[in-house]
């Protein structure tokens, strides 16, 4: 799913079928008090697909007791031949570098924060033979990094993506196609990922990020070699479009998966060790609630942006076979949010836009009891009318002019 302009034109494809009918907020220290993190990391850039610009490392001054709270502090160039920075791992790694990567571009980045202040270049992640477009990028328990790839090379029908493995240094390690006999020719663009290394398994969605009309499927890997184990097509209701572009996944704590569309169907993976198989839990009514995007978990809740309803949707997961919503916090009507993570030590989380509004970063403080969010107030430019840090400014501390857009976004302590 593109997440700029192109995504109104999938809007409209979605909806034919009406018309004819991140992470995870600990909280096992809820009573203690920890400092908050320092700095923000935005991986953001001035390029855009076709034109060039710069993908950038920008650092926000995150410590509210700071005097500059809020105030764009350094930005490190990590390529001046940018095309469209885009995700980050979802949580920041234990020790570094972590990995970001430049979508369109087909490039992904080793970043150092040994010195959080002032973050440094350290290399680039290892191409992978036969795949093209690294998207999502999951930590594994050994250090090494999981990530998927949208595209192989062009060779089979259908040109479908798959996953590959690379160590800290971001060399490749192995990699498997999601290429499967049982969907000949079918286009699966491996997107969203999560991994449950208790039973050896990994678990994969399938959506585009353009108006591309894809394969509605998840697929399941054995997590040590690689192996694609199992496709299974996302259950479909006559009439109804909320099964399509499956997005993000996530483990949970009983074992099983929760999947969520782009269309905000959600669905649950059971059985993955064994025979897996997938179940239709909710869906958010249509056609005002397109543009699930992102998710975080917080104890029993999960933390829904929906781009195109401009609000986030907070959903009771404690039954995950009967998941309800229970709480809704509006944004204005400019902002399609997209992006969340958490700050493991306090209650904030930060927003990004999907990149059809103003390029704006965000912070919310999330009540950890009720699942309810809250502005924080305080994070905002100076002599701003609303909270957030604008990305449409004149320069940048590294000597960039203009406008970024950012999208990854990571507390960093």
């Amino acid at each position: 799913m593109k997440h700029q302009s192109n995504a109104r034109a999938l809007i409209v494809l979605a909806l034919l079928p009406l018309i004819v009918a991140a992470g995870r907020i600990s909280t096992s220290n809820a009573g203690a008090v920890s400092p908050p993190s320092r700095y923000l990391y935005v991986w953001a850039g001035t390029g855009h697909d076709s034109t060039r610009g710069l993908d950038m490392v920008t650092v926000i001054d995150a410590n509210p007791a700071s005097k500059t709270y809020g105030t764009v502090i350094a930005a490190l160039t990590v390529d001046s031949s940018g095309l469209m920075p885009h995700h980050t791992e979802y949580e920041l790694p234990a020790k570094g570098p972590y990995f970001a990567n430049d979508y369109t571009g087909d490039k992904s980045f080793l970043i150092d924060f040994s010195t959080p202040e002032k973050p440094r270049l350290s290399g680039r992640v290892a191409a992978v033979p036969g795949g093209r477009r690294v998207h999502t990028l999951i930590r594994l328990p050994s250090g090494n990094l999981l990530a998927t790839y949208q595209f192989g090379d062009g060779k089979v029908a259908g040109d479908p993506g798959g996953l590959a493995e690379f160590d800290p240094h971001g060399q490749l390690v192995r990699s498997g196609s999601s290429r499967d006999a049982a969907f000949a020719g079918a286009k699966i663009r491996t997107y969203g990922l999560t991994v449950l290394p208790a039973i050896d398994r990994a678990v994969t969605s399938s959506s585009p990020m353009d108006n591309e009309r894809t394969d509605h499927v998840v697929q399941v890997w054995r997590l040590s070699d690689l192996a694609l184990l199992k496709t299974l097509a996302v259950p479909a209701i006559a009439g109804d479009s909320t099964h399509m572009f499956p997005f993000e996944l996530r483990a949970l704590a009983d074992g099983s998966v929760l999947v969520n569309s782009y269309y905000c169907g959600f669905f649950r993976l059971t059985d993955i060790a064994s025979n897996p198989k997938i179940t239709r839990v909710l869906e958010l009514p249509q056609p005002k609630n397109i543009g699930c995007s992102v998710p975080l978990i917080a104890g029993k809740f999960w933390i829904m942006p929906i781009a195109y309803a401009h609000r986030f949707a907070t959903i009771d997961i404690s039954d995950p076979s009967h998941p309800v919503e229970v709480a809704s916090f509006p944004t204005d009507s400019t902002f399609f949010p997209h992006w969340i993570a958490a700050d493991p030590s306090t209650d904030r989380v930060v927003f990004t836009d999907q990149g059809d509004g103003p390029p704006m970063v965000v912070v919310a403080h999330l009540d950890r009891a009720t699942g309810r969010l809250s502005w924080d107030e305080a994070f905002r430019d100076a002599g701003a009318t609303k909270p957030g840090v604008s990305y449409h400014r004149e320069s940048w501390p590294n000597g960039v002019k203009g406008m970024a857009m950012p999208h990854g976004a990571l507390f960093v302590p």
